[in-house]
Formats: structure tokens, sequence, C-alpha cells
């Protein structure tokens, strides 16, 4: 007999550390993407001379929340591939959600990494998000996953 989890679906405990593999990786994949946009943001305003009460040019604003809502969708839609080999489509979407709003908290040590470095802080916090989410992509499959 096959124990069922709280949904009513077959319980798989041993997907749950490569789950939460996945989830890591897309968050941090996603928080790289938005301190990325974030660096070229902050470089676009560099180049633009500041003038007292004008807003800043809209290439940053664009740049920033396009990167920004970029980020999240990238953070859903990689968790959304890793997350393949789970049958559920219902675990997959809502651990997928979940990495895209974790994206929030993994981007928030880009504040400090601006107070410390400035953009050349961003930009090496976006580049150290980005090269661990690579590293814990290339980790061991799902188990009962055909690649």
């Amino acid at each position: 007999m096959t124990e069922l989890s709280p949904t009513g679906e077959p319980a798989a405990p041993q997907q749950v550390g490569p789950a939460l593999r996945a989830v890591i990786t897309a968050t941090l994949l996603g928080a790289g993407v938005i301190t990325l946009a974030l660096w070229a943001g902050r470089t676009l305003q560099s180049a633009t001379p500041v003038v007292a009460g004008t807003p800043p040019p809209t290439s940053v604003f664009v740049v920033v929340v396009g990167g920004t809502l970029g980020g999240f969708a990238a953070a859903a839609g990689v968790a959304w591939t890793l997350l393949a080999p789970l049958v559920s489509a219902y675990r997959r979407g809502g651990l997928s959600m979940v990495a895209g709003f974790a994206t929030v908290l993994a981007m928030l040590p880009a504040v400090f990494a601006e107070q410390v470095g400035g953009r050349s802080g961003l930009l090496v916090y976006g580049v150290v998000a980005l090269l661990l989410a690579l590293l814990l992509s290339r980790g061991r499959p799902v188990p009962g996953s055909t690649g």
C-alpha cells in the first residue's frame, strides 16, 4: 500500500532534498538577475548628472523594474524546469511560486552589498549568486528522473 501525503498524492520523501536544492538554485538565480539589474540601473544613474527635484531617467526605471520582474519570472521558471521529475503539478507549481517569492529574501543582501561596496558590491553579489545557482544546478539528478 502506498503512503499518501496530506494532498492525497503518493508520498515521495526521497525527492525532498533534490526539490529543496532546485528551489534554492532557482532563488539564487532570481536574486542574481535582480542584483545585476540593480547594478545596471546604478550604472545608468551614474552616467546621468543628478538634478535636484527631477526623477531618474526612464531607462533606469525600465532596467530596474524589468530586471526585478524578470528575476522573479526566472526563479519560478527555472524551479518549474528543475522540478520536472516531480509527478505532481500541484507540488511543482507550489514550489515554483515559493522560489519566486523567496527571491525577495535572497536579494535583500544586495542592499548591504551596495552599502559596503557600492556598484562593485552589487556586481560581486550578483555574480556570486549566479555562480552558486550554477553550481547547485549541476548536482545529482532527482531520483526517478530519466536524466
